[in-house]
């Protein structure tokens, strides 16, 4: 369909511009007839002068007279021809003081070229304005180059890409700007079928796909597309693939090692006992690790911010208070500090799990007898913050910038020993990041370590006041 329009148009183009030239071609030939016309008759009408004089008195006044005119007509002709050469330079209408005869009619013809040129360049200007616009609007970027690789025109995201400065390197060799070998040799074997991954261009450290696609018979379009995420992306999932795959096979080598123990040797009630409890406890890290799988998977298809009903924090604190004290077992000393006169604007399950994976990470890595703080205040900024202080044994800074990274581990033995997945303050980031905020981390070792979240002003609703329950603010 798409061919049998474009077909059409040059059908219809090629009619138009068929027309066209009839039409200027008529045009031309009825001035030139017209121009010369004129000339034959000026002359003749010198010469019938001169002759009826040279009749009418003498034949050398008649020929002085034919003379005397001529040179008077061709100084006429000058005179004009200056006038036209002066008005050509500046085409306007107060530089034309009229003309007659002949000049006037050179001069529609001119005014009429000068026309036609200037509705050709306009039309051409306009074409051309649309074509970048619609270049700069497209997601890739666009380099057109000759048939020698020099760049005609580049867009502002190719220039981006690629560094590109339109203003100094245009008729440049696309292969002097681009330092490539593997370029060098797509461009050079002139087999464009499929596009060419960059990955080691010293631009912003980015990733870019580049497509050649045929433009007319003396240029190309050059198109590339910025495939850095979606690189980070295939990363990032290899990597997780192969986490969980580690993560999964300590506890099912351990579980089939039992299994086979017990199947092949026999073994007394004791050491049956102890078989089962390892085999249990590694049953609970894997139901763990599906667990938080199952919630990461939650939170990366649901919608990008959460909702803004408001969750009822007294309530919230209440029962995760309860369920600390459980875990606990009374072995560290908890407190709460809630400022009762501000609620949160969210998703109540999120909400829970986020604040329930900073307090249950405490519990886990501190030490009985150590303290844990729960607290929950509006600063000046009208900011909400949540905040688990412990003291347990603390994180080395150069850990801080990764540990919310899915699957990592500050120690690998601690972290297998308390059972837990590496996949908690992952969680945590994902929820803090759907409701606008911020993961914040501070730890000395030795002193313990704080967790905040730090939630926006918007997201803070005084309990006196009305909100609309609405999820799509």
């Amino acid at each position: 369909m798409d061919t049998d329009l474009h077909k059409a148009q040059q059908k219809k183009l090629k009619t138009e511009s068929e027309i066209l030239l009839k039409t200027k071609g008529s045009i031309h030939s009825n001035s030139f007839l017209s121009f010369w016309s004129r000339v034959f008759f000026s002359i003749l009408a010198i010469f019938a002068t001169s002759l009826i004089i040279g009749k009418t008195f003498s034949v050398e006044l008649g020929f002085i007279t034919a003379i005397i005119l001529l040179i008077s007509w061709l100084i006429f002709q000058y005179w004009e021809l200056q006038k036209i050469a002066k008005w050509i330079n500046n085409p306007t209408k107060k530089n034309y003081h009229g003309s007659i005869g002949i000049y006037d009619l050179i001069h529609a013809e001119i005014t009429r070229l000068i026309r036609s040129v200037t509705h050709q360049q306009e039309t051409l200007n306009k074409k051309l304005a649309g074509f970048k616009r619609s270049t700069e609007a497209m997601p890739d970027g666009v380099v057109i180059i000759d048939n020698n690789n020099q760049i005609v025109f580049a867009t502002p995201k190719a220039e981006s890409y690629l560094s590109i400065r339109s203003d100094y390197d245009l008729g440049k060799n696309i292969i002097n700007i681009i330092r490539n070998p593997s370029f060098d040799e797509f461009l050079q074997k002139k087999d464009w079928s499929e596009s060419i991954i960059l990955e080691n261009l010293p631009v912003e450290n980015r990733v870019i796909e580049l497509q050649i696609l045929p433009y007319d018979e003396n240029e190309r379009l050059l198109i590339c597309r910025d495939i850095t995420k979606l690189k980070r992306l295939e990363s990032s999932k290899k990597d997780f693939v192969a986490n969980v795959s580690h993560e999964l096979k300590t506890p099912l080598t351990i579980l089939s090692g039992f299994i086979e123990t017990m199947i092949e040797v026999p073994l007394d009630k004791k050491k049956t006992q102890s078989m089962l409890k390892e085999m249990s406890q590694q049953t609970c890290r894997m139901e763990n690790l599906v667990r938080d799988l199952l919630v990461l998977s939650r939170l990366d298809t649901q919608q990008i911010s959460a909702t803004r009903i408001e969750v009822d924090l007294e309530s919230l604190f209440c029962k995760m208070l309860e369920v600390t004290l459980q875990i606990s077992k009374n072995r560290h000393q908890v407190t709460l500090n809630n400022e009762k006169k501000f609620n949160l604007l969210g998703n109540y399950e999120q909400v829970f799990s986020a604040f329930w994976n900073l307090i249950n990470n405490s519990i886990t890595y501190t030490e009985p007898g150590g303290e844990i703080q729960i607290s929950w205040q509006v600063n000046t900024n009208q900011e909400g913050i949540f905040k688990v202080t412990d003291t347990g044994p603390g994180i080395e800074a150069h850990h801080l910038p990764f540990i919310s990274e899915r699957f990592y581990r500050v120690e690998k033995s601690r972290s297998q020993k308390s059972g837990g997945t590496g996949l908690g303050l992952s969680i945590v980031k994902n929820i803090a990041l759907k409701h606008e905020s911020k993961l914040k981390i501070e730890s000395k070792i030795g002193k313990g370590s704080t967790f905040k979240i730090i939630f926006p002003s918007e997201r803070i609703k005084k309990i006196n006041e009305k909100h609309e329950k609405d999820s799509n603010k």
